[in-house]
């Protein structure tokens, strides 16, 4: 199964191909430019970004421009935020073409079910049937006994072996100290203003307020916290951490959404991401940071 990506980001696009990647075996992933002018290749399935492509706001025009370029091909269509105006796309086109329609924000499983439930599906070719040749029966020949030969050499002697270096000492190994909330709010404070910072600002703002609250970084990475009961739980690898740490571009697009107590216990476990000290999540956040 062929699937296109069109006017996602950068970001979007990693995170889409891992989902692909890694939940739904015969499924490909390419990517093409942002931008309207930009023409689709040819491909089984479209996940078309609508803001990306230059169609951030329904109108005729652009829906007969949508359509073109899809040429009766099924897609996923991603609506901006807050857009209410793609809803005025014809219900019974969308059925027939199969179309399905995600607002931003979505989440993993949102977005998988949408590719399952576009997808096409195509035919498997079977096999030839080969006719099956009867095969003429030839006696075995009598066994031919190998002619024997000596060869008369001198022994090689083996030569002693090398000695073996001295394997390098291990690598020290960097223990980072657990910091309590308002350890971490007083050293994010003496950090150089001239530094980026954005995302630990957001997160201390967020620990400031005790209520359980999630941080979306991509559809597929996110972070739970719980500053009462003193957890916290990520599925993000430590590389991406240390980008957000490091980068206030990155962290721009980071949105942040309250959670109820249990739910968020429940959610970290279906999401299964592994719980930790909150303390030592966020020494590892400011390791990462002066890292």
């Amino acid at each position: 199964m062929n699937v296109v990506l069109a006017g996602l980001t950068a970001r979007e696009e990693t995170a889409l191909m891992m989902l692909v990647g890694k939940t739904l075996p015969g499924f490909e992933c390419g990517a093409v430019s942002a931008g309207r002018q930009v023409p689709l290749p040819p491909a089984n399935l479209y996940v078309l970004d609508l803001a990306g492509r230059g169609l951030a706001r329904w109108t005729q025009e652009a829906q007969e421009s949508l359509l073109q370029s899809l040429n009766g091909a099924p897609a996923v269509l991603v609506a901006p935020a807050f857009d209410e105006t793609w809803l005025a796309l014809d219900a019974s086109g969308m059925k027939s073409q199969s179309l399905v329609m995600l607002r931003k924000p979505y989440g993993i499983e949102d977005m998988r079910a949408a590719l399952l439930k576009t997808a096409p599906v195509i035919p498997v070719r079977a096999a030839p049937v080969v006719p099956r040749m009867l095969a003429r029966v030839r006696a075995p020949a009598a066994p031919v006994a190998p002619a024997v030969r000596f060869i008369t050499a001198p022994v090689a002697i083996a030569e002693a072996p090398a000695p073996i270096a001295e394997a390098p000492p291990p690598a020290a190994i960097v223990e980072i100290a657990p910091l309590s909330v308002a350890e971490f709010q007083t050293r994010l404070g003496a950090l150089p203003a001239s530094e980026p910072k954005l995302f630990l600002h957001k997160l201390a703002d967020a620990l400031a307020l005790r209520q359980p609250f999630e941080v979306r970084v991509t559809f597929l990475n996110r972070l739970i916290f719980s500053p009462e009961a003193q957890w916290a739980a990520s599925n993000t690898a430590l590389s991406v951490l240390q980008g957000l740490c490091q980068s206030d571009d990155l962290a721009a697009d980071m949105s942040i959404d309250t959670l109820d107590g249990m739910d968020a216990l429940a959610r970290a476990q279906r999401l299964d991401m592994p719980i930790q000290s909150l303390d030592s999540f966020l020494g590892t956040l400011m390791h990462q940071r002066l890292g």
